[in-house]
């Protein structure tokens, strides 16, 4: 890799455990429960290979929330993330389970693990989105994962986050840049620093994903007739995920998700 490359990478890991490091002691309040978390909590755990207790690795775990379900159907799941505060939120949110363990890398780069050691990898909540290198990613998680393992998660759609910024902000050259090379700077709330992030095509999830050696088993549409960031604001959140759950198989409407959820199998 050229040197000015590997700097630039660095740099770009080192915003987002800045960021993260910085938001992790209220993460809990406004992600502990939110309701898109639980649809994929459901495409996640109907992911599952059947009949075994696995080996999960929750890659980029954050707080555990997705690490939490899995334990509690009696998995071992080891938390990874970048951000050493993320973790420790992870460890008080997971110290009643023995199964529960704790690393902190960035998951580029998990050389902590043997190849070969995990039934399940899971990259919940566009980690390959802010990862800064989600190839790289990609190639370690088939690289720990057991032949025939699974490999679960979801990404950004570009095309749903470029609309809802650069678009209706009435930045054009900005969308089409965006929209041509998937990367975008974004800061939010009050924060006064961010991160690089890369949106997603269906059409280059699909690439990716095979050229890393995957098979893939599925892609859904999890957030197909909302946006997710307006769900825990609606009314009978218990009937509208039954509702979404139903309309995320549709494959017709997969490009209005404002998320792609897969399934990949090594």
């Amino acid at each position: 890799m050229p040197k000015k490359l590997k700097v630039y990478e660095i740099e770009k890991e080192k915003q987002v455990e800045r960021f993260y490091d910085r938001i992790a002691e209220g993460y809990d309040a406004t992600h502990g429960l939110r309701v898109a978390d639980a649809i994929l909590e459901h495409f996640l755990i109907k992911s599952l290979p059947n009949g075994e207790k696995l080996n999960i690795l929750d890659a980029g775990g954050g707080i555990g929330r997705f690490a939490l379900p899995l334990l509690q159907k009696g998995h071992k799941v080891a938390v990874s993330d970048i951000s050493q505060e993320m973790l420790k939120s992870a460890q008080k949110n997971l110290a009643r389970y023995d199964e529960a363990s704790f690393v902190k890398e960035s998951v580029t780069n998990m050389t902590r693990h043997k190849e070969e050691e995990f039934h399940v990898v899971i990259l919940m909540n566009a980690i390959l989105d802010y990862c800064g290198n989600h190839l790289k990613a990609l190639k370690e998680a088939y690289r720990v994962l057991k032949k025939k393992g699974r490999m679960i998660g979801n990404v950004n759609n570009r095309l749903i986050y470029c609309q809802n910024h650069e678009l209706i902000e009435g930045k054009y050259d900005e969308f089409r840049k965006s929209m041509s090379t998937g990367n975008r700077h974004i800061i939010w709330a009050d924060q006064k620093e961010g991160h690089m992030t890369h949106e997603f095509t269906l059409k280059e999830l699909k690439r990716d994903l095979e050229i890393t050696g995957f098979k893939i088993i599925k892609i859904l549409g999890p957030f197909n007739l909302l946006p997710k960031y307006r769900l825990d604001d609606i009314n009978n959140k218990e009937e509208y995920i039954k509702l979404q759950i139903e309309y995320a198989e549709l494959q017709e409407y997969i490009n209005n998700s404002q998320d792609f959820f897969f399934v990949a199998e090594k």
